[in-house]
């Protein structure tokens, strides 16, 4: 797993090189494509684009313990993303934004006895900073229909987070939070406020209208043998 890591990290940064060094040649070099070429070249927006989008992103706290079961958490994204043109010459480019992410999880259960019902419930949630940085390639399909697959790395910044308990118990409730950031909270094992991943996808631009599905891990552990794995979908208006 460390292996792919790094290949990802590398192929980012290898991307990312030649890009760059294609733009500065792009002014003293010219390509031509054929009629039946998968996209037009003369379409190629150096401009870029901004886009506001929102997006599903079900997740899972991954545990690495033997017969540990993942955890699902439900969760949305909010953010903004801007795009733009690598080179002059292909429909090559990067993206950058950023987003407020909300994640939650709740485990309860009741039973009854004797007349009383025990219950309890347990819940997580989370609010964090993500910031997407993505490289794409550009399919135009036709003029108003585009097929972008990119692969990007996040940069996630935990704002908030929050462990509570509740239990009822003849007719009586006890309830308690924790701070999932705080060292005494969390008796000395706090989660982490910081995390990196990386995440692959593809994105279908129909005129202003934009659909994209991405899946991705995370580098870091968000506290020790834990990571997070996050699938999106997402509905986006590019202007």
């Amino acid at each position: 797993m460390k292996k792919f890591k790094f290949f990802v990290l590398l192929a980012f940064m290898s991307l990312a090189t030649t890009a760059f060094a294609e733009s500065a040649n792009s002014e003293s070099s010219s390509s031509t494509r054929s009629a039946s070429s998968s996209f037009d070249v003369t379409s190629v927006k150096t401009d870029g684009w901004n886009r506001i989008y929102v997006s599903y992103t079900p997740s899972k706290m991954k545990f690495d313990y033997d017969d540990a079961d993942d955890v699902k958490f439900k969760g949305f994204t909010v953010g903004w993303l801007r795009g733009f043109g690598l080179t002059q010459s292909l429909p090559l480019y990067m993206e950058a934004g950023a987003g407020i992410q909300y994640r939650s999880y709740k485990d309860e259960d009741s039973e009854s006895y004797s007349g009383y019902e025990y219950s309890y419930s347990d819940k997580y949630t989370m609010w964090s900073l993500n910031i997407p940085v993505n490289l794409l390639y550009r399919f135009n399909v036709t003029d108003d229909f585009s097929i972008s697959p990119y692969f990007g790395l996040d940069f996630r910044v935990n704002l908030l987070g929050k462990n509570k308990s509740e239990v009822t118990m003849y007719d009586e409730t006890d309830s308690e939070d924790w701070n999932l950031f705080d060292d005494d909270d969390m008796d000395g094992e706090p989660w982490g406020r910081f995390q990196a991943g990386w995440h692959i996808g593809v994105g279908l631009d129909y005129r202003a209208l934009h659909f994209g599905v991405e899946y991705g891990t995370d580098f870091n552990e968000i506290v020790e043998k834990t990571k997070f794995a996050t699938t999106s979908v997402t509905l986006g208006l590019n202007f």
